[in-house]
């Protein structure tokens, strides 16, 4: 049987041959997601073989037992700067343009970094601004949160409810910590 051709030029067996694209994403990307879980089931397990205590020369076989693992990362970026197209919109625009892609952003790579590193479980972030070292975002967001807070429509709102602190005033960032520096001092005065 040959195909047909449709009323507007195309092939029905071509449209046919396309309409399996929306499940392949989803196979794919529950493909994905049994790899991340074999992967951290690996690592699971090379952390108890170590608590095992095998190889060591131990003669009894009752190594220690695993009761828990958590695995924290910290990361600190650097923001992007707003499009060189958008720079010669008025300051009030610019401001709100890189708060909105800033906070986009922010979300991005949380999600991508708790999707490619499975046993990672809770991840402290900071954001500062692209042309200062000034922190404008920082926070501990749980892995556990990340799964539960895709009902909000804001994406504000969605990274507050995951433990992402910001300030905005007038549509655009403020410093996080004024009165307190982050990082070490050097005090060499004495008394």
């Amino acid at each position: 049987m040959y195909p047909r051709w449709s009323e507007y030029g195309t092939l029905t067996a071509v449209r046919r041959l396309f309409s399996f694209i929306p499940t392949t994403m989803g196979m794919w990307r529950s493909l994905k997601a049994g790899l991340n879980r074999l992967r951290y089931r690996w690592y699971r397990r090379r952390i108890e073989r170590v608590l095992g205590l095998v190889g060591r020369g131990e003669v009894r076989c009752d190594g220690l037992q695993l009761n828990k693992v958590c695995n924290r990362v910290e990361i600190h970026w650097r923001a992007r700067d707003i499009h060189p197209w958008d720079r010669n919109l008025p300051f009030e625009r610019n401001a709100a343009a890189l708060v909105a892609q800033t906070l986009a952003d922010t979300e991005a790579v949380i999600a991508g970094l708790f999707e490619t590193l499975p046993q990672v479980d809770v991840m402290d972030l900071a954001v500062l601004e692209p042309s200062s070292d000034t922190t404008i975002i920082a926070g501990t967001v749980n892995r556990s949160d990340v799964v539960r807070n895709r009902h909000l429509l804001s994406v504000g709102m969605r990274l507050r409810e995951l433990g992402v602190k910001f300030r905005l005033a007038d549509s655009q960032f403020e410093a996080l910590y004024h009165d307190r520096q982050v990082g070490l001092t050097n005090d060499t005065t004495t008394t």
